[in-house]
């Protein structure tokens, strides 16, 4: 696409005067209320106030959640000095009738 010629100027400050004109006849209204600038403004800080309060309760809330859970399943943190519980079954030496059975009956595959 070129530049804007004349043609497409033209017809977009005419498409803006309509519209400005629209506004303007909305303006005219005599039953409307006011609506100030500090009132806008207000109405900002309050949604952006309670929007951070929703945010701080549900970031709070979660921490909660987690750490009960946490104590639940017994995994509270310890110090990094004290000793660890290995998760692991300690071995109860080696078992050789587990595999005798196979040596008996000489399966063949």
């Amino acid at each position: 696409m070129g530049p804007l010629g004349p043609p497409a100027l033209r017809a977009l400050l005419g498409l803006a005067w309509a519209l400005l004109g629209s506004v303007n006849a909305q303006r005219d209204c005599t039953g409307c209320p006011e609506v100030s600038g500090g009132l806008i403004a207000g109405l900002v800080m309050g949604d952006l106030l309670l929007t951070l309060f929703i945010a701080l309760a549900v970031y709070f809330l979660a921490g909660k959640i987690h750490h009960q859970r946490e104590s639940a399943r017994g995994e509270v943190k310890k110090s990094p000095n004290a000793e660890m519980e290995s998760p692991y079954q300690e071995l109860q030496g080696q078992r050789l009738d587990i595999y005798s059975d196979l040596k008996k009956s000489g399966a063949n595959y």
